[in-house]
């Protein structure tokens, strides 16, 4: 009974590590594609000076 107990507790915490390195995997991919998005404004507006 403990053992049950026990290994619950640790696939519960590992889905929840899953979710939480899914949710900044998101995360990074988004501040990726806005970091992108800005160098490629700066560039555009640094060629028009």
């Amino acid at each position: 009974m403990n053992k049950n107990k026990v290994t619950k507790q640790t696939k519960l915490s590992k889905d929840d590590e899953l979710k939480q390195l899914k949710e900044e995997n998101l995360m990074l991919r988004i501040q990726n594609e806005y970091l992108k998005k800005l160098k490629a404004l700066d560039q555009k507006q640094a060629k028009k000076k």
